[in-house]
């Protein structure tokens, strides 16, 4: 079927362009910082265990390597704290600081992602020393390829990174 305007055909079937409109939105923090409960946890741990806001540093070395403070292990032990009494009472798990309430190992906040990433990371470390040593330097795609490879192993180690940290 063809409608016409103002003098030229133009057919029912044509697609017309959508308007986005972006509207600001109001921006909460996950429901678990929201929480009373949590926020009167970490003001009572930090009151009892960081008195001195200048020396917050914990006293484990993997935390001390991986740049947890007193107030992040507050913050991890109160999480923790919730996360057990909501699944004791049958309520929902909630997210804090945008993440699920994972256990640490040795001071990695995610170890499952981090080793995830790394095995990633192996992955195109092997496929880089394939492509140095089988395809000809004179092959028009051999810098891509590197290219690629280098540029995938640099994002694996800092999703590593992230995952082992993610403030």
């Amino acid at each position: 079927m063809l409608l016409k305007s103002h003098g030229t055909s133009v057919s029912s079937t044509m697609k017309f362009p959508y308007v986005v409109v972006v509207l600001p939105v109001l921006v909460n923090a996950s429901s678990g910082d929201r929480r009373p409960d949590f926020i009167g946890c970490v003001a009572h741990c930090t009151s009892i265990h960081c008195p001195n806001s200048s020396a917050q540093l914990v006293e484990s070395l993997p935390l001390r390597l991986t740049g947890w403070t007193c107030l992040d292990e507050c913050r991890y032990d109160c999480i923790h704290q919730l996360t057990m009494d909501d699944q004791i009472n049958g309520r929902p798990t909630h997210q804090y600081f945008g993440k699920w309430p994972f256990w640490r190992l040795g001071g990695i906040q995610e170890p499952a992602s981090v080793l995830f990433s790394l095995f990633n990371m192996s992955v195109h470390i092997q496929g880089a020393k394939k492509i140095i040593h089988r395809v000809p330097r004179q092959h028009p795609m051999r810098l891509y390829y590197l290219t690629w490879s280098f540029t995938s192993i640099n994002a694996w180690i800092w999703s590593s990174v992230f995952h082992t940290r993610g403030k």
